[in-house]
Order: structure tokens, then C-alpha cells, then sequence
């Protein structure tokens, strides 16, 4: 196939009118224009220019083969200049999982200020918390909880993730403040379900692991509510129903307002970081490029998600 390069080199020199000209506009030596037009002229096996000391003309070949080759590359120049283009002000769809309450609470605020910034990126945001396969799925970014290791992908921390037992001041009010953590065996613990599959008689929960070493709760949390996603503990919790294990930026706005109130300081516990997902590949796309640096940068500068949680939890300690 004949180069590419002889090819434009060719088409830039017959509208310029000369190798001097075509070099101007091509950034390179008249030399090297004039070798990559006699390296095509080799390759097709036919002159396409008459060369002489005072000019340079089409040879029947040449004036053929100009036809059939200006009008693509100019497509083909015009392609790549929206590309470049589309790089400065880029626009589409880019497609988001995140956790729900993370979606809710922390995503979504930033849309506006993302829209106004690019206002070409559509946001294709799916709330879930089950775990997705980020490129089977065809999703561009993810958010999770815990490191994957699958090499298909690239992971970002965002933060890491503090959990603290919490209720409503009208729980608290009926059942009492627990002091100890062997207390909690007398309160109502809301509780998230498992994924893992059992029979309908003995649905499987998640037990609290609690204080900066994460230890099981012994005996395991038990209460009158289990619910598959911590949106709906929040609700029960902020209801008065129970005690809820929960992780700190969902609740900070709660007991900045007094509808839910921190207990157990040390029952608060950490280990588990919270990362943004996007898809490992070469070229990636403008509008995801801009998005995961967008999501980084304001996220990572939340005080609820980077701040000390010592600090954010002491005003409203019980």
C-alpha cells in the first residue's frame, strides 16, 4: 500500500505549487518532501510529477491520482482536526456506576458545576450496589469500596472509609444510650443483608466489626430490620427505628442537624478505602478522561470524605 506520508507529501506540494511550499506547510525540509514524493513515485511505479529547475507539473498519472487522493485527505485531515478538536471541548456519553448512597450524597451535588464546565458530556449515572464487571457491563468509570484486582482496570482512591454507630435522638430517648459495647446486645441493630444465598428461614447478615481493629461483634448484631442497601438503614435509622453501623460522610449532614447522633467513639472503625474505577486502554476517550480528573479532584477535596473523622465526630459525640 502507498504510504501515507508520500501521499500527503504529494498533495501539499501539487497546492503549494512547489516542495518549498509543501515543506512550509508540512513543518519539514523542502529535502525530505521532495524524498517522500520520489519514494511514492517508486512505489506506484509511475511518475506523478515533472520535475525542472524553474517548476514542478502533473504528469498524466499525477493529475489522475491528485483527483482520486485530494478530496479523501482532505476528509481525512478534517477527521482528525475534530478529534483534536472534540479533546478541548469534548462531548458524548460517559457511563457511571457508583454505590448508591455514595452516588446520592457525594456524586450528584457535583453534576452542575461538571455540566457547566462541559456542557457537550451527557452522564449516564446507574446507582447499584452489587458488584459490576466495569467492561463487561460497558461502564467507563466505577465507583466501589475495596480494591479490585482485575488487571483490565485501573483503580483510584478517592478516600478512606470510617464507619460509626449512630440513632436518632428519639431512639435514644426510649431505649437509652449504650455505654459499653457489650450493651449493644440490648438495642436494635440495623443490619445489612448478605449477598450470600440462604434460605428464606435464615437469612444471612452482615455482623459489625467494630473499633480500629475491625473485631466481630460478639454476639452479632441482631434487630428487627434488615435492609440490602445503606439508604435504607439511613431512612430507619433517622425514623427512630435503631442502632446504625454507618459509613461517615453519609451521616455527617444527619448530625450536623441533629437528626442522628453519634455513640461509642471507640466502636469507630476504618479499613476499607473507597476507589474510582475507570477502564484500563490506551487513547481513552476525552469525556472520560475529563470526568475521572473532575470526580478526583472534588471529591478528594470533601472535607467529609478526606477529613480527620476525630475531628468531624467530636461536637456530636453522645
Amino acid at each position: 500500500m502507498s504510504s501515507l506520508l508520500g501521499i500527503t507529501n504529494f498533495v501539499r506540494t501539487v497546492s503549494a505549487g512547489s516542495f518549498a511550499g509543501a515543506a512550509r506547510e508540512l513543518g519539514i525540509s523542502a529535502v525530505a518532501v521532495s524524498k517522500n514524493v520520489a519514494s511514492l513515485e517508486r512505489a506506484l511505479g509511475v511518475r506523478l510529477l515533472n520535475r525542472s529547475t524553474r517548476a514542478l507539473s502533473l504528469t498524466d498519472e499525477g493529475r489522475a491520482f491528485h483527483e482520486r487522493c485530494a478530496e479523501p485527505l482532505r476528509a481525512l485531515e478534517d477527521a482528525t482536526a475534530s478529534a483534536k478538536n472534540s479533546a478541548d471541548a469534548p462531548g458524548g456519553v460517559v457511563r457511571v456506576t457508583s454505590l448508591s448512597p455514595f452516588g446520592r450524597g457525594s456524586v450528584i451535588p457535583l453534576l452542575p458545576k461538571f455540566a457547566r464546565l462541559y456542557p457537550n458530556i451527557e452522564v449516564d449515572l446507574r446507582l447499584d450496589d452489587a458488584v459490576v464487571d466495569l467492561v463487561a457491563d460497558n461502564f467507563d468509570i466505577g465507583i466501589r469500596a475495596g480494591r479490585q484486582q482485575s488487571p483490565a482496570v485501573i483503580a483510584r482512591e478517592i478516600c478512606e472509609l470510617h464507619f460509626v454507630l449512630c440513632a436518632a435522638p428519639s431512639y435514644f430517648a426510649t431505649q437509652g444510650i449504650p455505654k459499653r459495647i457489650e450493651d449493644l446486645a440490648q438495642h436494635n441493630c440495623l443490619r445489612m443483608a448478605s449477598r450470600a444465598v440462604t434460605n428464606d428461614s435464615d437469612r444471612s447478615t452482615i455482623n459489625w466489626r467494630l473499633g480500629p481493629q475491625r473485631i466481630a461483634l460478639d454476639p452479632p448484631a441482631r434487630g428487627t430490620l434488615i435492609a440490602n442497601d445503606f439508604n435504607s438503614l439511613e431512612h430507619a435509622a433517622i425514623c427512630g427505628v435503631g442502632i446504625f453501623n454507618a459509613p461517615l460522610p453519609l451521616v455527617m449532614p444527619h448530625f450536623r442537624s441533629g437528626a442522628l447522633r453519634p455513640v461509642l467513639p471507640q466502636c469507630r472503625s476504618s479499613g476499607i478505602s473507597l476507589y474510582l474505577y475507570y477502564r484500563s486502554r490506551r487513547n481513552q476517550p476525552a469525556r472520560v478522561r475529563v470526568f475521572v480528573d473532575f470526580l478526583l479532584e472534588s471529591l478528594r477535596a470533601q472535607p467529609d470524605l478526606v477529613g480527620d473523622p476525630v475531628a468531624l465526630c467530636a461536637p456530636f459525640w453522645l
